[in-house]
């Protein structure tokens, strides 16, 4: 469309007044801000370019996540516009202007990344004179800046105070059009030129007539382009990100100007094309990040391995209210499509009128902000229903708490403190109605996701730690199975940049089983909604039920490449009596782009009756979702969408809207939805959180449902706190009983008969004993007269000669013994006190064993199952290990192996990991003195959680990363191949290990932290010091994962 313009002549302002000159300067100190973010950018995801924000930056302050990726995003648009720009052909001077630059770097930046592109061009930096005077000192004296645009020259007119054939600096005020067009005439002749205008953020502290006099003023050029980016107020301005945007502006003295006039999208298109240009393209942030033309799929994973990310809703929230506006003053093809299917074309469909309440967060009791919690349903001894938003993140920290939310005031036992999980977030709870509630995963970081699961008795109040995931999961999808005691998973990420591929069920009392999926069509995504329909069916076989079958949605989620996935499918899943359990999809079809009010992010669902659901929150694939669709139901029959009502969250008595992002929901059995907590971090201006809980009474949608009675607000009342362990020490009652002697488990055996198998099984990270594997000949070959036949018998070998039964490496009550191999053996078969573990031959001291090397007469008898390749892909060492009567001590191997039994019988006692504080190991040591096997009935090891393996030739003990274990014979003589395999990519201690069990590399360098910090405390008093290091030590337990 053209857009006809009277000519623009340069416009020339008045004197600025001393009140609107001290505005002007506080205008300038927001550049302060703005490049420290842009050179924690510049270090994090620019590494191997030159830095040159690093001269105008003091120090280095490493930024938030969120806001580095923010500003990430900022300088890519600009960058790639630019980019654009040089790189279209054309006879013309080829001239980049940056408009309210202040210390932004790009001309630097161009030179490095696209040289080519940038010869013959010219740059143009134009600020206030204050500002540009700084500017031009910095480059003078900063031989790595001044010599990329060498020669230059100071002083060159009034207003230009750098000079050089290709880089230009203009210090006016930017209202004064005629200044700035009378210095570019300094510089260059403007009618053999094209012009790139940027102005990044800057126009918009001007007056919105005076910026939009410099886009008018720009349109007259003869051919330029123009890149605006600044704020908009896509949702209103009642919308928390905007309020708390809007606020931090006006805080600073600096408030936004254009954005009331022009607070939208298409406000912005106009807005260009009243002034003079003729094509223009005006989109978010959000936008541009879901397009491939502006940032490719692969880009957007690759960002991931850069840091940790999981603030996906806040940055989903800052790019829906900044736009870039792309316009051209001249006919030139078609720019970057935006791709924006938005909701303007949809039709509302009629509406219910439920009834909103809202109570403020106040009382008697302290509530504590919280966001990404979940809820779980209680009730109290009246048998009145009860809402706890359990743990998430607070003002400060992830929250090892609930809160207690209610219609009436509770008749609750003390519920002030409750044993169960620890703090996390990004968890899922699935309600399983009478069955109480399961809480899965969670993280604690965005690269440290949690596995425990826990069950929570509703009729108790009660958690019971249950069944772990096979792996650790976060953003992960649960629902109940129907009316089932049963729990479907699907999606959810392992650390920041690993998407879970798979489908999981839980069944009580048998674990966790992983699902196979049918079909191509699921993409995996994590962040969705998943909902089962209530009714299950049964598959009839020769008159036999003998399938069970279940059916619900799944929609959007976030795609590995960080964009919300356009995928609405319906779910069938099939559970034989015998066999494998399956998933299949199939689409659900929509007409006028209504699936993209379901495809969200982070958002929660609710089924209502049979195909009914309704959808709350969350963010969609370009941003934000308007507040007239944040709450909507949907009907899914036949395998097609029907947007059939929505329901905002507005009421006539102007209480703060809701950002209906990180809340916990729950929807009563009467149909009223609660919305509790809540909040997000607005970019780097601020945290929004909601003033109180919701309640919107939806009982309009259901016919059957009571409307006369009066529906009261949900309530915050009181706070719990949840622990890992009974606070004893507070505590003095009989009635409490302290378990006297450790419970111990025995191993599972099982049958690996596939690599996909024993995958399973690494990936589960416990312990099992694997029986029935071909090991090969040494199974039936192997005895003592062939051993020492076949390795010689005068063979030296360096063996642990024990003066007790039980060995106890702290303490070294066993010597290093040197004998023939015939001599050892020998004894071994008598039962003596003697262990063997064998060291490389060539260089024991500094390589690990190898039996192929080491043993080249025994390796062909002995084999690693092909089931079992992952072993011998990954493999650090193979250590035969021979032992008579005597125990191994209680250690830990850094490694994952599996324990080959050969010859004899042997118990093994381990213990998880967590419980390594009730064992005694000295700091830095891999072993304890700690005799398991006399004093696992003792108090001592009460809080202890063994278990025992016994194995027999044939079997194999797979042995996950740090479980603590010890060893005892059952035979005079017992033979094993032990072989240990790297199961990390990274992370190992670069220095010697030739046992494959020193401690990873950032244990050894978190001692070192320690004597550091125990040092720089050596000055204060001793009082002092013990209390600061205790404090220092709770901060450390409150972010262990367990």
């Amino acid at each position: 469309m053209t857009i006809s313009s009277p000519v623009v002549g340069p416009k020339r302002v008045m004197a600025r007044s001393a009140k609107e000159k001290a505005q002007d300067e506080l205008v300038m100190q927001t550049n302060s801000s703005s490049i420290v973010s842009k050179r924690s950018v510049e270090r994090i995801y620019y590494p191997d370019e030159p830095h040159y924000f690093r001269y105008f930056v003091k120090k280095f302050q490493r930024r938030a996540p969120l806001i580095n990726r923010g500003y990430y995003l900022r300088m890519h648009v600009i960058d790639l516009a630019v980019r654009r720009f040089l790189e279209r052909p054309g006879n013309k001077t080829k001239v980049v202007v940056n408009l309210g630059c202040g210390s932004d770097v790009l001309p630097w930046q161009c030179m490095t990344r696209y040289p080519d592109a940038c010869h013959g061009a010219k740059f143009i930096d134009i600020d206030f004179p204050d500002l540009m005077s700084k500017k031009r000192a910095i480059v003078l004296s900063t031989p790595d800046l001044c010599s990329v645009f060498e020669p230059v020259e100071t002083g060159a007119s009034e207003h230009v105070f750098l000079k050089s054939d290709m880089y230009f600096q203009i210090g006016c005020d930017l209202r004064n059009t005629a200044d700035i067009e009378k210095a570019l005439s300094v510089c260059l002749d403007p009618s053999d030129c094209t012009f790139m205008f940027v102005a990044e953020v800057s126009i918009t502290y001007m007056e919105t007539l005076g910026a939009d006099g410099v886009i008018k003023w720009a349109s007259s050029l003869n051919q330029a382009e123009f890149c605006l980016l600044e704020q908009i107020l896509p949702d209103g301005l009642d919308h928390p990100f905007a309020k708390t945007m809007l606020s931090h502006f006006v805080k600073l003295k600096t408030p936004l100007k254009s954005v009331f006039e022009y607070p939208d999208l298409e406000a912005q298109n106009r807005r260009f094309s009243r002034l003079g240009w003729l094509h223009v393209n005006a989109l978010s942030l959000g936008q541009i990040w879901a397009n491939d033309e502006w940032i490719p799929a692969s880009k957007r994973r690759e960002l991931d391995l850069v840091e940790p990310f999981d603030e996906w809703e806040e940055f989903a929230l800052f790019a829906s209210h900044y736009c870039v506006v792309i316009a051209r003053n001249f006919a030139f093809g078609a720019g970057p499509s935006d791709n924006n299917h938005g909701f303007a074309a949809l039709c509302p469909p009629s509406q219910p009128h439920p009834q909103l309440f809202f109570d403020a967060y106040y009382g008697i009791y302290a509530h504590e902000r919280r966001r990404f919690g979940a809820t779980v349903k209680i009730r109290d001894e009246l048998g009145q229903p009860a809402f706890a938003n359990m743990f998430g993140l607070g003002t400060n920290n992830r929250l090892i708490s609930g809160a207690l939310y209610s219609f009436d005031p509770l008749m609750l036992r003390d519920h002030s403190c409750l044993i169960g999980p620890s703090g996390r977030v990004c968890h899922a709870i699935a309600d399983l109605g009478r069955f109480g509630s399961l809480l899965v995963g969670g993280r604690t970081s965005p690269a440290r996701a949690l596995q425990d699961c826990w069950h929570f008795n509703a009729t108790k109040n009660k958690w019971s730690s249950i069944d772990d995931l096979p792996l650790p999961l976060y953003r992960h999808g649960v629902t109940q199975l129907g009316q089932s005691n049963m729990t479907l998973l699907i999606g959810g990420k392992t650390d920041s940049s690993t998407l879970f591929t798979g489908c999981l069920i839980h069944k009580p009392g048998v674990g966790w089983i992983e699902c196979s999926i049918s079909g191509a069509l699921y993409q995996p995504v994590f962040g969705a909604i998943l909902v089962s329909f209530e009714k299950h069916s049964l598959i009839k076989n020769d008159s036999e039920y003998t399938t069970l079958c279940f059916e619900g949605i799944l929609a959007g989620g976030l795609l590995e490449n960080g964009v919300v996935a356009r995928q609405l499918l319906r779910w069938n899943l099939t559970m034989p009596v015998e066999g494998e359990m399956t998933i299949s999809f199939e689409p659900i079809i929509s007409s006028d782009n209504t699936d993209i009010l379901v495809c969200r992010f982070g958002a929660s669902a609710f089924l209502l009756d049979k195909e009914r659901i309704l959808v709350v929150g969350g963010t969609q694939k370009d941003g934000i979702v308007p507040q007239v669709y944040e709450v909507v139901v949907i009907g899914v029959s036949d395998s097609r969408l029907e947007v059939l009502s929505h329901c905002p969250l507005v009421n006539s008595n102007q209480q703060a809207r809701p950002l209906l992002v990180g809340t916990s929901t729950s929807l009563t059995e009467c149909g009223r939805l609660l919305v509790m907590d809540g909040g997000a971090t607005c970019f780097s201006m601020g945290t929004y959180w909601n003033a109180g809980c919701y309640t919107l009474d939806l009982r309009s949608l259901f016919p059957c449902s009571p409307s006369t009675t009066l529906c009261s607000p949900l309530r915050f009342q009181n706070s719990i706190r949840v622990t890992d362990q009974p606070e004893s020490t507070k505590v003095n009652s009989e009635n409490i009983s302290v378990p006297q002697q450790a419970t111990t488990l025995y191993m599972p055996k099982v049958r690996v008969k596939t690599e996909d198998d024993f995958a399973k099984i690494c990936r589960a990270g416990k312990p099992v004993i694997i029986e029935g594997s071909d090991l090969g000949t040494c199974v039936y070959k192997w005895n003592a007269a062939y051993l020492t036949e076949s390795v010689g018998s005068q063979r030296k070998v360096v063996v642990h000669e024990a003066s007790s039964s039980a060995m106890d490496f702290n303490s070294k009550n066993f010597s290093y013994t040197t004998k023939t191999f015939a001599s050892f053996m020998a004894e071994v078969e008598k039962g003596e006190r003697q262990y063997l573990r064998t060291l490389s031959e060539e260089r024991p001291s500094d390589q690990p064993a190898s039996i192929e090397k080491d043993f080249p007469s025994l390796a062909s008898d002995f084999q690693l199952p092909p089931e079992l390749s992952l072993v011998k892909q990954n493999e650090f060492s193979s250590v035969l290990r021979i032992s008579g009567r005597v125990n191994m001590w209680l250690h830990y191997d850094v490694m994952a192996n599996v324990y080959c039994q050969i010859i004899g019988f042997k118990k093994l006692l381990l213990f998880p990991p967590g419980d390594v504080g009730h064992l005694s190991f000295p700091p830095g040591s891999s072993s304890s003195s700690i005799d398991v096997f006399s004093g696992l009935e003792t108090p001592a090891l009460a809080l202890t959680h063994p278990h025992e393996a016994v194995l027999g030739p044939g079997d194999v003990l797979f042995l996950p990363p740090l479980w603590l274990h010890a060893t005892a014979p059952l035979t005079d003589a017992g033979v094993a191949i032990n072989v240990f395999f790297r199961n990390l990519e990274t992370g190992y201690s670069s220095g010697r290990d030739v046992y494959g069990n020193r401690d990873m590399a950032a244990y050894e360098k978190g001692r070192q932290d320690i004597a550091r910090i125990t040092n720089s405390f050596s000055k204060l008093p001793r009082d002092m010091q013990a209390f600061y290091m205790r404090r220092l030590a709770d901060e450390m337990s409150q972010n262990v994962v367990r």
